[in-house]
């Protein structure tokens, strides 16, 4: 929704007559308000600009982005794991911490989105075309929908599925909407949008205007239960039902944030203009932010299923304030401080296996049979930000070893993917 007013705001461009003005009043500006992460010197400017003309180049910020979300999903998952709830009820703590792990997710699916169309811009004319990058795109977003309905397979058995059709509760564990199936179907809506667009300077005014149409109309979409009406695959992914965590209606506005954000970013991008971008994007995520606070109570309510911190496009409009913030701030972080943790930035090219991984490890092998019963069930807060830093070392170093691999022995690494994909497929029909 916030992608509706980014684009017509055009983020000013201002032009100096002498440069030694325009470092005077930069550096004016920069010594009275926090732009003095986003404000550097125009040879900065160059090497960015430079690096953007590689294909399907990588910006650093958008991998800090996501490797940031993936380190706080970690915690998240272990808190809500492990806390227990007596420690939940009635802590402004808890209740700070529960905000700020409520970002994760929609930062996880905002860089998604911004990430493909940074992909989408070398790849525009053989995407709309349907050639063979095109397929391959299909094919990667095939495998991840892959693991994650493998994910969720109960007990890892086709026979336990035969002898059990009729069992609803197995079927809808099976077919809820985790954060990878939402992206994985927000991703293909975007190469919807790129292939009935056709042109790069329509997609963030439609990708806007559908994330809009889409808050809009979730508390309307909540308000209904599909099941028996279509596909129970498809109900769950239209609301949550009470099972579904990420379901297409409202999650799916992030991607398509993430989208046209990065449309009007790669624009700026080329003209040279990255750090006026990132200025009008701060200005533009504190307005969000205070616009949502300030509406909250208004008289007015949409119909349908009204819950603020689920339905409401006010909450939707301030995360996403929340995360343009974010993202300056670590853009900033990386050009002028020079600060670019190396593992996180890799756990953020690495996200899926790091995602695949940590969710195994606390829920299959922590909280398993096993190691459940020796290690327990709840731990407090120093007990769960301990366990979170330890898993989220191990994945970081995971992350590390996986990426050198890749980058010294593709074919191997290739071939180790195939291999496991087929050895996913046997567990499932063998065992």
């Amino acid at each position: 929704m916030s992608a509706v007013f980014l684009y017509p705001l055009g983020l000013c461009e201002t032009k100096m007559s002498s440069p030694n003005i325009n470092e005077r009043i930069w550096k004016i500006a920069t010594t009275l308000t926090p732009a003095r992460l986003l404000a550097r010197p125009a040879e900065k400017e160059a090497v960015v600009r430079a690096s953007s003309q590689a294909t399907a180049a990588r910006y650093g910020f958008i991998d800090l982005l996501r490797g940031f979300a993936l380190v706080m999903m970690i915690e998240t998952h272990i808190v809500n794991a492990y806390l227990p709830v007596a420690l939940r009820k009635g802590s402004s703590f808890f209740f700070w911490l529960s905000f700020v792990n409520g970002l994760v997710a929609p930062g996880f699916l905002f860089a998604a989105g911004f990430s493909l169309v940074l992909q989408a811009n070398s790849q525009w004319e053989n995407w709309v075309r349907f050639r063979l990058p095109f397929w391959r795109q299909m094919r990667r977003l095939g495998f991840i929908c892959l693991v994650a309905y493998y994910s969720h397979l109960q007990g890892f058995k086709l026979s336990r599925y035969l002898t059990n059709w009729g069992d609803g509760p197995m079927w809808n564990r099976t077919l809820q909407i985790d954060v990878l199936q939402c992206i994985v179907i927000s991703l293909l809506v975007v190469h919807l949008l790129i292939s009935l667009l056709r042109n790069k300077k329509w997609l963030p005014w439609g990708a806007g205007i559908l994330a809009g149409c889409v808050a809009l109309a979730t508390p309307i979409i909540w308000s209904y239960d599909f099941r028996g009406h279509v596909p129970l695959s498809i109900a769950l992914a239209l609301n949550p039902h009470g099972i579904s965590l990420f379901p297409v209606f409202p999650w799916i506005c992030f991607v398509l944030a993430g989208s046209c954000a990065a449309c009007i970013f790669l624009r700026r991008a080329e003209a040279g203009k990255i750090a006026q971008f990132m200025q009008g994007i701060t200005c533009l995520g504190v307005l969000m932010i205070a616009a949502g606070l300030l509406l909250r109570n208004a008289p007015f309510t949409l119909p349908g299923y009204v819950n603020f911190y689920t339905t409401s496009p006010l909450y939707l409009i301030i995360r996403v304030g929340c995360i343009l913030v974010i993202c300056s701030l670590l853009y900033g972080l990386e050009i002028n401080a020079h600060w670019v943790p190396k593992p996180i930035q890799l756990a953020g090219q690495e996200s899926l296996l790091v995602y695949g991984v940590h969710l195994w490890v606390i829920f299959a092998l922590l909280r398993g049979k096993h190691l459940g019963v020796v290690l327990g069930l709840q731990a407090g807060y120093l007990g769960c930000f301990l366990l979170s830093a330890a898993i989220a070392v191990l994945m970081l170093l995971l992350a590390k070893c996986w990426h050198a691999l890749k980058r010294n022995h593709p074919a191997f690494t290739k071939f180790a993917q195939r291999v496991t994909v087929l050895i996913m497929m046997a567990v499932f029909l063998l065992k």
